[in-house]
C-alpha cells in the first residue's frame, strides 16, 4: 500500500520500490486504514518504526534504506506541568531503548 500523507522520505522509498519491478499497489488514505488493510490481509506497507505500537498484532520487519524520517514530540515551551514533563521523559527513554525508532 502507498499511504496518503507519507513524509517525502517514505514517498521516495515507495516510488523506488514501485519503479523497481513487478509490484502491485494501491493507495491508502491514512495509517489507520493501512493497518486495517494489513489486518485484513489485503496488503503490506512500509511504515516508520515510530508508528510501531508494539502490541504484537503485526510483524514489523526491518527494512534498510538510506532515507531517515525525522520524528518530533511537540509541546508548548512554557508548559511545565509535571505530567507533561514525565511523559516527555518517558517518551525519550522509550525512543532511545527501541532500535526500530530511527535516529
Amino acid at each position: 500500500m502507498v499511504g496518503g500523507g507519507s513524509p517525502p522520505e517514505l514517498r521516495a522509498v515507495q516510488q523506488r520500490l514501485i519503479l523497481s519491478g513487478n509490484i502491485n499497489y494501491f493507495n491508502s488514505p491514512n495509517h489507520d486504514t493501512t493497518l486495517t488493510n494489513v489486518a485484513a490481509k489485503r496488503g503490506i506497507c512500509l511504515a516508520p518504526g515510530f508508528l510501531n505500537d508494539h502490541n504484537g498484532e503485526f510483524a514489523w520487519i526491518p527494512f534498510n534504506c538510506e532515507e531517515k524520517m525525522p520524528c518530533a514530540l511537540y509541546t508548548h515551551k512554557s508548559d511545565k506541568r509535571d505530567f507533561v514533563l514525565a511523559f516527555v521523559k518517558e517518551a525519550q527513554e522509550i525512543y532511545q531503548q527501541n532500535p526500530d525508532f530511527a535516529v
